[in-house]
């Protein structure tokens, strides 16, 4: 007589979280196909749609990526591969569409809960779309490379400049800038939607003077090449210019996007 065959054992599934990479508007057609790595390597990115805008998530490993991520984060290792590719599926979404990047680690245990986060904050997303359409973030910074010159005190002209003052604004805390450094931010800043000065993690850089993020229109980018292009002849071996771009607006949306 046969025995009945044994059943297998049922796998378990896998508790899973939402890993948000950024949110752009809804399209009318189908929204693109996004070939990045995962944030895991294995969960593909996709894109689900939340009261009007595309919220493009990875369905990730809930353990890993919501009840043991501070630790995780810890691991330099992990975290600079996470890190990677959670850049590379923000480019990639962004050079399809405007996309608002999210900050790295914004999880959600559920559909429902990033549909509310969503629903709570749809003023504040249409404002960002409005502020990034059509624009990129640029970053720049200033290096010293020779002793700088010692300088007359000039008597301040009568009537603040406004652009004037927000370059100072921009400046870091160590030290004041130079009169040329100063009026090279505020050509800059006049150029940009919106500026943002460096944080710390430059600062400690051999020679930074000074350094910060702008956010300019797409149309605007040779006004900006011509900006970068006279200060640095002017200033030669004096000082030099390094600028990276453009990127995602990763400094002028992190407060809305999640």
């Amino acid at each position: 007589m046969l025995k009945p065959a044994a059943k297998s054992p049922r796998k378990l599934e896998v508790p899973r979280a939402l890993y948000l990479y950024a949110i752009s508007e809804a399209p009318k057609n189908a929204a693109p196909v996004i070939t990045a790595e995962g944030i895991d390597g294995e969960a593909p990115v996709e894109a689900i749609r939340c009261e009007g805008y595309l919220c493009w998530i990875s369905r990730v490993p809930k353990t890993e990526f919501a009840d043991t991520l501070p630790d995780r984060m810890q691991d330099l290792e992990w975290l600079a591969t996470a890190g990677l590719r959670h850049q590379r599926a923000v480019s990639e979404i962004s050079a399809r569409m405007t996309a608002l990047p999210a900050r790295f680690g914004t999880v959600f245990l559920s559909e429902d809960s990033l549909a509310q986060h969503i629903k709570e904050r749809k003023t504040a997303l249409k404002q960002s779309f409005q502020r990034v359409a059509d624009a990129d973030e640029w970053g720049i910074k200033i290096f010293a490379t020779a002793k700088p010159k010692a300088r007359a005190v000039t008597k301040a002209a009568s009537g603040a400049d406004y652009l004037m003052r927000k370059a100072e604004l921009l400046q870091p805390r160590v030290g004041k800038l130079d009169d040329e450094v100063l009026q090279f931010i505020a050509a800059v800043t006049k150029l940009a939607v919106a500026a943002s000065p460096g944080g710390k993690a430059s600062a400690g850089q051999p020679g930074l003077v000074w350094h910060g993020s702008f956010l300019i229109r797409r149309a605007d980018r040779k006004k900006l090449e011509a900006a970068l292009k006279k200060y640095a002849g002017s200033w030669k071996d004096e000082r030099r210019i390094d600028c990276s771009g453009p990127w995602p607006p990763y400094s002028f949306v992190e407060e809305h996007a999640d």
